[in-house]
């Protein structure tokens, strides 16, 4: 009853009234990117600028797939879209002045980030008579992250369905961008995973409002091993809520731990509200019991501005319960060379590690400096606890491992090609 009042009393007093959307006609305009090449059993990642509507209009819907050049589907079994993200360039964006490249350097451009989709496969809805606001000269961008699970190199293309409407006013939404590690292009972080069965592994980001209005949509990414997305208003109570279904079909190799099937989102025309200078706080939560590494915590909502008054909290509706499968990464090429005993460090070089096969004191803090010319990673596979390092080209890297075991790594962007092994006694 209270929600249907709220609607009644938005729609009698009509400060953000829907103007001609019920006449308004919606277009599906399909893109295509430029032709991305993924090498075999590699991860092809980058920015490029991406064709987008030429008239002034309003997105209200938008997917994504990958097609090969000849249009036709691509399976994930084949090229999975790990990630893509759209922004438009030269506009700042709601949460990060400037979005970092895949280093973690500044980019030289403003992005206003507005939709995204993984291996979840979100896709944009905005509820009737809201749509985000485009014109004709404005440029889009890109940014992609594909993963090859064939033993030959592959070309394919990002393709995109977007419902457009022109010729009428819709009210305007703003996209804000809530992520655990904001402004990154690549904003991972790790799951130690040494916590005992049932436990969850908690990250936080803080965000302050800087008007007031309400979130009409919203949806969530997360990997394996995740277990819910939360935003909450700090002085209302939460918002929304999305959780994973699992169910994923994984192609082989296994080049990461699955993500989820599906992940809850909303659209509600009548909003959820927050106030100029409430802080919105994402939570993220994950299973602790075994490591999950290079995960994410991102949720993307669509934000009208205007007068707010009291608090309200929602609660989100669990999805059917599912079980997420429980996979362990084999290196696909295994590491060679002699047993190198209590090394401090190693090299990391295009496409080799310089010690593949070390063995360690417990206690020992081990690093990695990077001296190739393409990016690489030191990422976990298999092992007693979660770490990766950041994709670099030039820099260094330490782990203190403090845990007996066998930890099996690779560079997650080039697993056939890049595989070591340390024990730690």
């Amino acid at each position: 009853m209270r929600r249907l009042a709220r609607l009644c009393v938005l729609v009698g007093v009509g400060v953000l009234a829907l103007p001609g959307h019920a006449s308004a006609a919606v277009e599906s305009l399909v893109f295509d990117s430029a032709p991305i090449t993924v090498t075999s059993y590699e991860v092809a990642r980058r920015l490029q600028l991406a064709p987008s509507p030429k008239v002034d209009g309003y997105v209200v819907g938008m997917s994504a797939d990958v097609v090969d050049p000849e249009g036709n589907p691509v399976s994930p079994m084949d090229v999975m879209l790990h990630h893509v993200v759209f922004a438009k360039v030269g506009v700042p964006d709601y949460t990060c002045s400037n979005v970092a490249d895949y280093s973690g350097r500044p980019a030289p451009f403003q992005a206003q980030r507005f939709y995204a989709e993984g291996e979840e496969r979100f896709s944009l809805s905005l509820p009737e008579g809201y749509g985000y606001p485009n014109r004709g000269q404005d440029a889009w961008g890109l940014l992609y992250m594909l993963m090859n699970h064939h033993p030959h190199t592959m070309v394919v293309q990002i393709r995109y369905t977007v419902r457009y409407v022109t010729g009428t006013q819709l009210a305007a939404v703003k996209p804000v961008w809530l992520d655990i590690e904001n402004c990154r292009a690549d904003p991972v972080f790790n799951v130690p995973g040494a916590g005992p069965q049932g436990s969850t592994f908690t990250r936080t980001w803080d965000f302050r409002m800087p008007e007031s209005g309400r979130f009409v949509a919203g949806g969530g990414h997360l990997h394996g091993g995740g277990v819910s997305l939360d935003v909450t208003d700090m002085r209302c109570g939460s918002l929304f809520t999305s959780y994973p279904t699992w169910g994923l079909i994984q192609p082989f190799p296994i080049l990461h731990e699955p993500g989820p099937l599906h992940m809850t989102g909303f659209a509600d025309p009548v909003g959820r509200p927050v106030s100029a200078g409430d802080v919105v706080r994402l939570t993220t939560r994950y299973d602790d019991s075994r490591p999950h590494v290079r995960v994410m915590g991102i949720v993307i909502l669509y934000f009208v501005p205007g007068a707010t008054s009291g608090c309200e909290s929602f609660t989100s509706p669990l999805p059917p319960y599912t079980q997420p499968e429980r996979v362990t990464i084999q290196l696909l090429k295994p590491p060679a060379g002699t047993i190198r005993r209590d090394l401090r460090g190693t090299w990391v070089g295009d496409y080799t590690f310089g010690a593949q096969r070390v063995s360690l004191r417990r206690g020992t803090v081990f690093t990695w400096r990077f001296r190739g010319s393409v990016e690489h990673d030191v990422t976990l596979a298999s092992g007693p606890v979660g770490f990766a390092s950041p994709s670099m080209s030039r820099g260094s890297f330490s782990f203190h491992f403090t845990r007996r075991g066998t930890y099996r790594l690779f560079c997650s962007l080039h697993p056939a090609r890049m595989t070591q092994i340390i024990t730690v006694r």
